[in-house]
């Protein structure tokens, strides 16, 4: 029997129960003498008619029996196992040994198969010898007739459906737990070190064990309903005053760039006036620093169905930290909605001439950056920077267009369909609306 294809759970439990047949070609019958299996023993267990071995159904213990599995590796192992054989016999425990018995008339095989098929308990003393022989791992020649007990266990446990409750590992000493066979590797063991171990052991086997008492199943406690949530409250949030960026016209995107310093995004709004009191506004809310990014901006790049070439800038409320605030506000639960409100701007790739590369890489070594209002000249060939109004930031979403999902808040950037994407056309600045369920998105 080979323990590297032993697995209890699986079916190796069928090979290794069949195995232990195919290991019968001789086996001890007494001390010394052997005996070649008859073909009464070849049929046993089989189905008349057939050559295939049946599971059987494994009967109930005979006897009040307690029989003791071992190895006789050493004389005092072998004195310890005499003596709690016989002190377990004194406490009115019915334990059976070999070493009671001078040679039985079946032979030791069938003793042994008899005895430990009949007992209500097999106590298993796991030495490093015992767990050898047991695991098909000793010598050849040596150990024969613990290899047939091992054999044995293996067929009854399999009978039984991998549902052991009647073998039972001890433990000599406490460093033997590394010796207990695979099969019972996960049963309760109990150790001979310390008196309390015996005890144990002893209640198992007389029927009262230490598990506490299980207490009478009382009835089921009558709950308060659920309260049906019917007033949903909506939230509209976001850094985006519509009137004000309608009237300030956003109609660009540039990049700033100065040695030994973070890189700076812009917004060029054809109303310069218009755009400084957005950044005013932001300012006012948000401070100089947005500490806690209540301003989410992305730059989706890559294609988008209806669209020209480029890339798309979307700024707007960062939701993650507006529902971190309204849920330690309790102002907000789940089932309850944010309306989102996001402007946006496509730019073509034509006019991109590699700065917002320089962007990604600059904002990569420092980890921040500035955002920062300009005013357009009216014909658009003319930005001037509103330094003064810089917020500066440290989160920005560089993403492509073919990671976003359905559900994705930056799903904005694809047009509902061929009339909106007509309108991005025509004017690249837009503000859609979006709705997410608070708690769900």
């Amino acid at each position: 029997m080979a323990s590297t294809d032993l697995d209890l759970r699986g079916p190796e439990v069928i090979t290794v129960a069949r195995s232990a047949r195919s290991l019968e070609p001789v086996f001890p019958t007494g001390k010394g003498d052997t005996k070649a299996p008859t073909s009464k023993d070849r049929l046993r267990d089989q189905i008349p008619g057939s050559s295939k071995p049946r599971r059987q159904n494994r009967l109930m213990p005979q006897t009040e029996e307690v029989f003791i599995s071992y190895a006789h590796d050493t004389p005092e192992n072998a004195q310890k196992v005499l003596e709690l054989s016989n002190r377990l016999r004194s406490e009115g425990v019915d334990c059976v040994l070999d070493q009671y018995e001078e040679a039985p008339p079946e032979g030791w095989p069938r003793w042994m198969d008899k005895k430990i098929r009949d007992a209500k308990f097999v106590l298993m003393i796991c030495t490093e010898v015992y767990y050898r022989r047991v695991m098909g791992e000793e010598k050849e020649g040596q150990g024969l007739g613990v290899r047939w007990e091992g054999n044995l266990v293996y067929q009854h446990l399999y009978n039984d459906g991998a549902m052991n409750t009647r073998f039972i590992p001890v433990l000599l000493e406490n460093a033997h737990s590394k010796f207990i066979p695979t099969p019972v590797g996960g049963a309760t063991r109990y150790s001979l070190a310390a008196s309390a171990g015996y005890d144990s052991l002893y209640k198992r086997l007389i029927g009262q064990p230490q598990a506490a008492p299980k207490p009478p199943l009382g009835t089921i406690k009558p709950l308060p309903e659920r309260a049906v949530k019917t007033d949903v409250k909506m939230l509209i949030t976001s850094p985006i005053n519509i009137d004000l960026w309608n009237e300030a016209k956003w109609r660009a995107v540039f990049f700033m760039f100065a040695e030994g310093l973070p890189p700076s995004i812009g917004f060029g709004f054809r109303n310069g006036n218009a755009g400084r009191q957005i950044f005013k506004e932001w300012h006012a809310g948000y401070g100089s620093n947005d500490e806690l990014e209540l301003i989410r901006l992305s730059i989706v790049e890559g294609p988008i169905p209806g669209l020209y070439d480029g890339y798309t800038v979307n700024i707007g409320p960062n939701l993650d930290e507006q529902a971190k605030l309204a849920k330690k506000a309790g102002t907000f639960n789940d089932g309850d909605m944010f309306v989102s409100i996001n402007r946006l701007q496509r730019m073509p790739a034509e006019n991109s001439s590699g700065h917002l590369e320089t962007f990604k890489k600059l904002y990569k070594q420092y980890k921040t950056y500035w955002l920062m209002p300009a005013g357009l000249s009216k014909d658009g060939g003319k930005l001037q920077p509103f330094t003064d109004l810089a917020i500066r930031k440290g989160e920005i979403f560089l993403r492509q267009s073919d990671e976003i999902g359905t559900h994705d808040i930056d799903r904005v950037v694809f047009p509902k369909n061929a009339e909106e994407a007509a309108m991005v056309k025509k004017d690249p600045g837009w503000n859609p609306v979006k709705k997410w369920t608070f708690g769900k998105n």
